[in-house]
């Protein structure tokens, strides 16, 4: 098994294949087909206080929910790891009147993608959605185990992803 597929696993078990052939832009269509930017950070905010707290603090119904929102964040992250790697392939997926009149907001958002992965690696954003995933769902905190740099880098990078995000699907939509 390649290395790139130990790092796109949950990519590998969604999409069923090869997660290098996978649509990072319909995996993140996808992603705001199941809430809206404004739900998806207003759950961010209530998954990362639940982590942060001494006891168990998940209030969005059953452990199982934070669990399934862990994943759809891994996705996500997943989605955009192959966005940044591939880069110059989904520019082409616009025509080129879309090309020509590409938004700044788009160029930023692509741009982001460096900036999100230059701070830190796909395995390192795994680990910290980990880290945030088990303190969320049990007794701990994610302080615990994560500095107070990484909580806030976590927290503020994946802030601004969900919405850089939201540019590319919107300009790709």
């Amino acid at each position: 098994m390649k290395k790139h597929f130990i790092n796109l696993n949950r990519i590998a078990a969604t999409c069923k294949g090869n997660p290098l052939k996978a649509s990072p832009i319909g995996i993140l269509q996808e992603f705001f087909n199941y809430a809206t930017p404004a739900e998806h950070t207003k759950a961010f905010d209530a998954f990362c206080r639940a982590a942060l707290k001494q006891k168990y603090g998940w209030h969005r119904g059953s452990p199982g929910n934070a669990l399934h929102y862990a994943g759809q964040l891994e996705l996500l992250i997943e989605a955009a790891c192959l966005l940044h790697k591939n880069r110059q392939l989904y520019r082409s997926l616009l025509t080129q009147q879309q090309a020509a009149t590409e938004s700044v907001e788009y160029a930023d958002a692509l741009q982001y993608l460096k900036t999100f992965f230059s701070k830190a690696s796909l395995r390192k954003w795994k680990k910290w959605l980990h880290v945030f995933t088990m303190a969320a769902i049990s007794q701990q905190s994610a302080a615990d185990e994560i500095s107070p740099v990484a909580i806030y880098t976590f927290t503020t990078y994946i802030t601004q992803l969900l919405q850089m995000v939201t540019m590319i699907v919107k300009n790709n939509g």
